[in-house]
């Protein structure tokens, strides 16, 4: 039953498209109109008083305006300073003993230094992914009658600096922390005396 109908529907539909649609066109071609016929230049009236002029200085109101921030808070960093310090060495062998003649030593351990970061530092951009390994395999020469083993330690660039939470609109500071991140540059090694 439903089909029957919907058949018939359809057909219908279609035939009264096609007669809207060839009589628009037709109308449309044969009508032309002349703006003078429809607008009356003496009926319009502008009011001066409406009309901007863009030479004057308008003044608005700021209380009217507010500006709208999607996200109206930062992060920032401030009283940042920057210097360069050794770090301490880590093991990289085992003992050895040297005669007479002295000896060589061999790195048998590899040791990784990586990012060193203390205080928070979201949202201050600071990458914390680099590190440096040590290599096994590097060889020293010991001096003679010497218990020595082979350290590693790398030079850390250091930021300092304080992050702080504020509103972007007002300035004001909501919260703050010290940090201090320390990004190895490179490393060498060099014979410790046992103890």
């Amino acid at each position: 039953m439903f089909k029957r109908i919907i058949l018939p529907f359809l057909i219908l539909l279609s035939v009264v498209t096609a007669v809207f649609t060839m009589d628009s066109k037709t109308a449309t071609a044969e009508e032309v109109v002349d703006l003078e016929e429809v607008v009356n230049s003496e009926e319009v009236v502008v009011d001066s008083e409406e009309v901007i002029n863009s030479e004057e200085n308008v003044e608005v109101d700021s209380e009217e305006v507010t500006p709208y921030f999607v996200n109206d808070f930062r992060y920032r960093k401030v009283n940042v300073k920057t210097y360069n310090e050794w770090s301490d060495y880590k093991r990289a062998s085992d003992n050895i003993t040297t005669g007479k003649g002295g000896g060589s030593i061999t790195a048998t351990k590899s040791v990784t230094f990586g990012t060193d970061v203390s205080g928070a530092i979201d949202g201050l951009g600071i990458s914390t992914s680099k590190s440096i390994t040590s290599s096994i395999g590097y060889t020293l020469n010991a001096d003679p009658n010497k218990t020595v083993y082979m350290g590693y330690r790398v030079y850390y660039k250091v930021e300092t600096g304080t992050r702080e939470y504020y509103d972007l609109v007002t300035g004001k500071v909501l919260k703050s922390n010290s940090y201090t991140v320390k990004v190895p540059q490179h490393g060498e090694f060099k014979l410790i005396t046992a103890k």
